[in-house]
């Protein structure tokens, strides 16, 4: 099976930056404990608000969908995302 990628995307509600890095590293290490995958944080270069998170080499893709939707609500990471926007998940594997 080919390995997936996922980068994740999602506007941040200003002035919760601090909250969300807290949040996000007990969620990416209940998502690690949980699946072994490990995650990175990022915002983007030119918008300190709009950040990205990246999970490389996941071999059943599908299991960690499931496994990252279950996180997101058990750590409730949406109330982080601005009014209006989402988090959007973009899955890339290898070209051949």
């Amino acid at each position: 099976m080919t390995p997936s990628h996922f980068y994740i995307y999602y506007p941040v509600r200003m002035g919760m930056e601090a909250d969300l890095s807290r949040a996000l590293y007990n969620f990416q290490s209940d998502l690690q404990t949980r699946t072994g995958v490990v995650g990175r944080i990022l915002r983007k270069a030119d918008d300190p608000w709009t950040w990205m998170e990246i999970y490389e080499d996941v071999t059943d893709g599908d299991a960690f969908v499931l496994a990252l939707e279950e996180a997101v609500e058990r750590h409730a990471l949406n109330r982080f995302v601005d009014d209006g926007g989402s988090r959007h998940v973009e899955r890339f594997v290898a070209c051949a």
